[in-house]
């Protein structure tokens, strides 16, 4: 077994470390909000999609650089721009990246992952804030344990994507994150299950909180609480 490395868990991405500054969000990703719904199926398509083909999707990286101005990133066919933190230099970096990785397994539905990731898209919904933990202090694994699961999980968060490609593209790009640790988790080799839940966003417009594990649930016997999708 290789070793593992004990270290926080949960990773949050703000419109690839940007700020939204106008534009409409389209109406599917406005009114995500069930834990079930069409749009949080293609959010889970899009990652799958891309970690199973990763060099497959250097063409949509190549094709969003160009539309960066400095750091101002007009998304094609919207009206929606982004002032990114670093400008092109995540996308060139992720174009490397995704040319080098292999593929992934692709991640399995899990209904107590997507009701912990519902749970913290109702409450940010309401209250506002944003990153992992919720209100009264509870943790991505505290969420999953409430829901029956276990603590073994990852949890990544993008928020003001105006689709599920982008949501993805979000986590991927990495923009304005140290150790591009949203990249690591989206190609985390043991990760087999993951909830996907979005919903608005009273600040950013939009969000979607993904949660993954290696097992249903989160639920692994024996090992120490980790980050299992950055685990050497």
């Amino acid at each position: 077994m290789s070793s593992l490395r004990n270290v926080g868990v949960g990773l949050v991405g703000k419109m690839m470390g940007a700020v939204l500054l106008c534009g409409a969000i389209s109406p599917a990703m406005a009114s995500a909000a069930s834990q079930n719904s069409s749009f949080e199926r293609q959010v889970l398509a899009a990652l799958n999609n891309m970690r199973a083909e990763p060099a497959a999707h250097v063409g949509d990286l190549q094709s969003y650089s160009r539309h960066l101005r400095g750091k101002l990133a007009t998304m094609p066919g919207t009206k929606v721009v982004y002032r990114t933190a670093e400008g092109a230099a995540p996308v060139y970096e992720a174009v490397s990246f995704l040319r080098d990785m292999d593929g992934r397994a692709r991640l399995v539905t899990d209904d107590v992952l997507a009701a912990a990731a519902a749970d913290h898209v109702s409450e940010q919904r309401r209250s506002g804030n944003t990153g992992h933990y919720g209100s009264d202090g509870s943790s991505p694994s505290v969420r999953v344990t409430r829901r029956g699961g276990g603590q073994m999980v990852t949890e990544v968060i993008a928020y003001g994507a105006f689709d599920a490609t982008d949501v993805v593209r979000q986590l991927v790009i990495d923009d304005g994150v140290p150790g591009r640790g949203h990249r690591k988790a989206v190609f985390g080799a043991r990760l087999r299950y993951a909830g996907v839940a979005c919903g608005p966003h009273p600040t950013f417009r939009t969000m979607c909180v993904i949660e993954m594990a290696e097992s249903p649930g989160g639920r692994v016997e024996g090992y120490p609480r980790i980050n299992i999708a950055l685990a050497e």
